[in-house]
């Protein structure tokens, strides 16, 4: 599984790359690639330390599209999602930007509105790719038993980058 995921991830970052490498050299808009990459590897590590699978932003409008029953929460601060508004029927639950921050009760909250069926589809977001709150979050779900948990990493700026509806 663990090996599907990394092969997952390292083909969708050539595919992103193929597909940028006509419109111009590199990945980069302003032809800096080594944050690309150090944000790429450290993604790359996250989902293998975590268990989780990514999805990206247009599969999981998709899925909310068609109805599919999934369980999305924003790891955000409240007031965040407040004021850049959140994925339609997406829950709260507030996960710390490190895990050295985590506490108990931010670990039960999770649990709690993540609810008790283990087997649904769980996807948890934050504000952007290089956001840990959402890996947190997912890790914590696995290594408490969840068999289905996606990390949204496009978060909140990249559905919003692509325009798809919010609410507040």
């Amino acid at each position: 599984m663990k090996s599907l995921v990394m092969s997952a991830v390292v083909t969708l970052f050539a595919i992103s790359l193929a597909g940028n490498a006509s419109a111009a050299l590199g990945t980069s808009p302003n032809g800096k690639e080594i944050p690309i990459e150090k944000a790429a590897i450290k993604l790359a590590a996250d989902v293998k330390s975590g268990g989780y699978t990514l999805v990206a932003t247009d599969e999981l409008k998709k899925w909310i599209d068609e109805g599919k029953a999934v369980t999305i929460i924003s790891t955000l601060p409240a007031e965040d999602d407040e004021a850049m508004g959140m994925i339609p029927s997406a829950l709260n639950s507030v996960i710390p930007k490190t895990e050295k921050e985590l506490t108990p009760a931010e670990t039960a909250a999770l649990l709690k509105v993540a609810g008790p069926d283990k087997d649904k589809t769980v996807v948890l977001y934050c504000g952007f790719v290089a956001c840990r709150r959402s890996h947190i979050g997912a890790k914590i779900l696995v290594d408490n038993g969840f068999r289905n948990v996606f990390r949204y990493t496009g978060g909140i700026v990249g559905w919003q980058e692509m325009g798809y509806p919010l609410t507040k």
